[in-house]
């Protein structure tokens, strides 16, 4: 009678931690649309093996190996001798399909835009990730630092799934969500670094975070509202010291710009010569809270982050300006960091990797208060492979 009982117990322990696990699993779409060519009137797609095309009126066409042109045009779409109605479908039997010439894994789906063609790359979100990695880090950086950015960018782009909604793809393949490279970039670094992470993302308050992230803080991160006027900042968003990122590249940057330029960016030419440019308050980071333009007609106020984006985000490499002078027709910038100093220092995770930090504690560091959980993949209202 006791076995009985015991082995009763045992089953009933077994049933409830089974049940408990799978209600703490996070499930999530496993395949994503990316948005990697837009609004073009032809392209040229390939594969080394036959693939096939189908199209919305279940047409289905094989093609050899080798390349072919599609054309679009207020018709339809065009595939040499066969007219296909959008959308269309192109599915390689090997797994890897070529676009301009440039490999990708999964399958893509044209949908029209306008006259034109959106090409989207169908995929599961570990083989995307195997083309983002590449191209936001160093393929050569500590493996605690690729492992890093393999939970920051898997956590990011599954928050941000319905960014594109509007144009019927989940996310596009540029600095707007994340840089996506596809098979041309894949390495077997960042390969293992998200084999070792998979289905690992970072939660808080029981939700996916959003783990925005930028090259170089130049030694403290800031809170988003500076950047993107939030109403209300995460607490693990909020500024925290880094330290581990001052003898990256960028660290400091100088870049002069002709005062007319600025100019024509800020307003089309419609404010006046423009006398002197000084910050207007600083963050607790030591960043821009805003700049005050003083020109030949009045005065003009702007964010310090929006300024940078409107100018030019590539010369002007962050809002940590340390001076700003005018002369003549020059306007000399110097500054420190690059890119919006919110969330993860990419430098900074860096430096910590190599100081022996393992990814984990570089993550809690830049995201405090977060958990990391892993996620399970499903098919649910998503397109299969």
């Amino acid at each position: 009678m006791q076995n009985k009982k015991t082995a009763l117990w045992q089953i009933i322990i077994i049933l409830f931690l089974c049940v408990n696990t799978y209600a703490l699993e996070r499930s999530v779409q496993k395949n994503i649309r990316v948005g990697i060519i837009l609004d073009v009137s032809s392209f040229i797609v390939g594969s080394s093996k036959e693939f096939f095309i189908y199209d919305t009126s279940n047409k289905k066409f094989k093609l050899t190996k080798g390349n072919a042109y599609i054309t679009c045009s207020s018709k339809g779409i065009h595939v040499g001798k066969y007219d296909l109605s959008l959308p269309v479908e192109i599915k390689p039997s090997n797994g890897v399909i070529f676009v301009n010439y440039k490999p990708y894994q999964g399958y893509l789906k044209l949908i029209k835009s306008d006259n034109k063609i959106n090409v989207i790359n169908v995929l599961n979100i570990e083989d995307y990730l195997k083309g983002v990695l590449p191209k936001e880090v160093s393929i050569d950086w500590e493996m605690e630092a690729l492992k890093t950015q393999a939970v920051v960018s898997r956590t990011y782009i599954i928050a941000n799934l319905n960014r594109h909604s509007a144009q019927l793809f989940d996310i596009c393949s540029t600095t707007h969500c994340q840089v996506y490279g596809g098979l041309e970039v894949k390495a077997h670094s960042t390969d293992q670094a998200i084999k070792e992470t998979k289905g690992e993302v970072l939660i808080y308050d029981d939700k996916i975070a959003q783990t925005v992230f930028h090259a170089n803080c130049s030694g403290h991160t800031d809170d988003p509202k500076y950047i993107w006027n939030w109403k209300y900042t995460p607490p693990y968003l909020r500024g925290v010291k880094c330290g581990y990122c001052y003898d990256a590249p960028h660290t400091k940057w100088e870049h002069v710009l002709d005062s007319n330029f600025i100019s024509e960016k800020l307003a089309g030419g419609k404010i006046g010569k423009i006398k002197k440019i000084k910050v207007k308050g600083k963050t607790s980071s030591g960043a821009a809270k805003e700049l005050e333009i003083t020109h030949s007609d009045g005065k003009l106020t702007l964010n310090a982050y929006q300024f940078r984006l409107t100018v030019d985000a590539w010369k002007l490499k962050s809002h940590v300006f340390g001076s700003i002078k005018t002369n003549e027709d020059k306007i000399y910038f110097k500054g420190r960091g690059w890119g919006h100093k919110v969330g993860l220092c990419q430098w900074g995770a860096k430096g910590m990797a190599e100081n022996g930090k393992t990814y984990k504690k570089i993550l809690s560091h830049f995201y405090p208060g977060t958990k990391i959980e892993t996620v399970v993949y499903n098919n649910i209202n998503n397109e299969n492979i």
